[in-house]
C-alpha cells in the first residue's frame, strides 16, 4: 500500500453539556512527516439548535494560528440535526501544516448563555511530505 495517498482522520469526543461552559479540544496528528489539516467537522449527538444570541463558536488553530471558525447561529451552521455534520470553513493556507505528534486545537467558546455541545470533532489530515 502506498502511504503517500492515505488520508487519516482523527476523532475527539465533545462533551460540553453545560450551556455556559467553554472548552478546548486537542487532536494529535499521528501521520509521519508533515500533514495538512484538510477538514474539520462537528458531528452532533442529540442535535444543536441554531441561535443568534446563545451559541457556540468552534475555532481551529495550529501553533497558535487560527485556521478556521464555525458558529452555531442561524447564518453559520444553522440547526444541526442529531447525527448531522457541520463543516468548518478553513482559511490560512500554509499555516495548516502539522508535524507528526503536533496538535490541532479546537477551542469552543460560548456567546450569551451558550448552548450544550455534544458530539465529535473529526479532523482530516492529508500527508504532504515524509520529511
Amino acid at each position: 500500500m502506498n502511504s503517500e495517498r492515505m488520508t487519516p482522520h482523527a476523532y475527539c469526543p465533545v462533551a460540553i453539556a453545560t450551556a455556559g461552559t467553554a472548552g478546548d479540544l486537542f487532536v494529535v496528528c499521528g501521520f509521519a512527516g508533515k500533514s495538512k489539516v484538510a477538514r474539520v467537522d462537528f458531528v452532533s449527538d442529540g442535535g444543536l439548535t441554531a441561535d443568534n444570541s446563545n451559541n457556540a463558536t468552534f475555532t481551529a488553530s495550529v501553533g497558535g494560528t487560527t485556521i478556521g471558525t464555525m458558529v452555531t447561529n442561524v447564518a453559520g451552521t444553522g440547526t444541526i440535526a442529531d447525527g448531522g455534520v457541520a463543516s468548518m470553513t478553513l482559511t490560512a493556507a500554509g499555516a495548516n501544516l502539522v508535524s507528526e505528534g503536533g496538535a490541532v486545537k479546537i477551542a469552543v467558546s460560548k456567546a450569551g448563555s451558550g448552548v450544550a455541545v455534544l458530539g465529535q470533532v473529526a479532523v482530516t489530515f492529508e500527508r504532504v511530505r515524509a520529511d
